[in-house]
């Protein structure tokens, strides 16, 4: 299968530094997908956060030059940790940074496309990050990516993916915000149809490092289910393994109809229809 894995700031990030531990781990994780024969693409947010970090900063700036300087200096250190940790498993990565220009030109997507497709075919993951240097709306919380889940969907809908899972740190998707009076109540485990309803459900909040929140996920995840590409929201501090099988909570959002349920079956991953 080819998987979309995209990791959130909330996620990626522990207290405005690149959480290490949390990433071996997820490394790790993605390395026995790869051996089972998966081609593999990962969409990470944290580019802000590694800046952070060589600059000794606590406190995210609010200003654009200020966070397009950080992402400059975090995508090297960003880029590196994930080159030495798959290094250490025998598995090469690449870097593609994007802007939402990218997607506008019919030729540029071509061109992206067949890149992508060459460097797993070739048994490289790419680690895409959106190019926060050039994109000033982006850092600024003004852009279209929203914390890089709707680059993700549109890296999976262009590569034409089998499936998208968009990691982040909640379980999924709940009736209510965690911060509501009354609790957020039960996870709601598969959204067959993304109404009206399922988007109010979905918080519009922000961390201190995210843009994005509940709401670009069922964006994200609307996007790619109208082209037939299957969703997972989950939490990243669960093994990637467990989400895929359905071990651990999790909201799905399937498409695709019985090809896509019996793909799934064949990779030994659960698709509950």
């Amino acid at each position: 299968m080819k998987i979309v894995i995209k990791i959130g700031s909330a996620l990626i990030s522990k207290n405005n530094r690149i959480d290490k531990t949390w990433l071996t781990s997820l490394v790790d994780q993605v390395a026995m997908l790869f051996r089972e024969g998966h081609q593999l693409l990962i969409v990470s947010s944290g580019a802000v956060a590694a800046g952070m970090e060589i600059q000794g900063l606590r406190k995210r700036p609010h200003k654009s030059l200020d966070l397009q300087l950080l992402s400059g200096q975090g995508q090297v250190r960003l880029s590196t940790y994930y080159k030495n940790m798959f290094k250490d498993k025998y598995i090469f990565t690449s870097q593609v940074l994007l802007t939402h220009h990218n997607f506008d030109i019919p030729r540029e997507v071509e061109s992206l496309v067949r890149i992508l497709n060459e460097y797993m075919d070739r048994g490289v993951i790419p680690i895409i990050n959106e190019n926060d240097l050039i994109n000033k709306e982006e850092v600024s919380g003004k852009g279209n990516f929203s914390d890089n889940d709707i680059l993700a969907s549109l890296v999976g809908r262009a590569v034409k993916a089998d499936l998208s899972v968009i990691l982040t740190n909640v379980d999924g998707l709940y009736p209510r915000n965690p911060s509501d009076p009354e609790g957020a109540g039960d996870i709601i485990p598969v959204v067959l149809n993304i109404t009206d309803e399922i988007k109010q459900m979905a918080s519009k909040g922000k961390s201190n490092l995210g843009i994005g929140g509940m709401y670009s996920k069922i964006e994200a995840a609307q996007m790619l289910t109208a082209e037939g590409i299957p969703v997972i929201v989950a939490n990243g501090n669960h093994s990637l393994q467990d989400i895929l099988e359905d071990k651990v909570p999790r909201t799905f959002f399937p498409a695709g109809g019985k090809k896509a349920v019996e793909k799934f079956k064949d990779s030994g991953f659960e698709y509950p229809v």
